[in-house]
């Protein structure tokens, strides 16, 4: 089965927010409970948060605008609520440091 090329971002926010959603609410946290390192979590959020920006390049460049509009909107709002989430555990990772 052949994917078109209009359709390509809408896959790849949603692959993002999949991969996003499998971290975020695993069976086991990927957060340590007795180390208290944050770092894995943040560069993972980094890579996906730089994936959800490359989504909505490849969603503007397509002809549809239905599927431009949806990049847009989805992967503004995925990227600014990410981006929080990673202020928030650079924030908790300074605190937590000596």
């Amino acid at each position: 089965m052949s994917v078109q090329k209009e359709n390509k971002p809408i896959l790849l926010t949603a692959a993002f927010v999949v991969f996003f959603a499998n971290w975020l609410f695993p069976q086991n946290s990927i957060f340590p409970s007795e180390t208290g390192d944050l770092t894995i979590p943040l560069w993972l959020f980094f890579a996906i948060d730089v994936g959800f920006i490359v989504a909505l390049v490849l969603g503007v460049r397509t002809k549809r605008p239905r599927v431009v509009w949806f990049s847009i909107i989805a992967n503004s709002i995925f990227f600014v609520l990410l981006s929080g989430l990673i202020f928030l555990l650079a924030i908790a990772n300074g605190i937590s440091e000596p």
